[in-house]
């Protein structure tokens, strides 16, 4: 499992202290090939045991802002309790983890 916060370039001291908080990840800077999107920061967790130990708890406590990215960490943590019952070496377990994964992330369209 990885976690990662994506953030625009100003917004790189936010990810920096979320770095330092937690004592665990990684911060760089992710070029942003398309055009059409602007340049940004990542803020990214690969340790399982990090993500089990500080990421979920962190952000339990601390609830996301955004309602999609609270959506898509409920998802994350269903997925990281099937990782950490062994599903994820079985053919249905990997299936379910499949199929949870692709609705996070989503792109929606709003009314403007």
């Amino acid at each position: 499992m990885h976690f990662h916060v994506k953030m625009q370039e100003q917004d790189k001291a936010l990810l920096e202290k979320l770095r330092n908080t937690l004592k665990c990840g990684k911060v760089y800077f992710q070029k942003e090939p398309r055009a059409n999107h602007c340049q940004c920061y990542r803020y990214t967790v690969s340790s399982g045991r990090d993500i089990r130990e500080k990421i979920i708890p962190f952000f339990q406590k601390h609830q996301l802002q955004s309602p999609s990215k609270r959506k898509n960490f409920k998802i994350f943590c269903r997925v990281a309790k099937l990782i950490e019952k062994g599903e994820h070496l079985k053919k249905s377990g990997l299936l379910k983890i499949r199929k949870l994964k692709a609705k996070m992330n989503r792109k929606t369209v709003g009314l403007a």
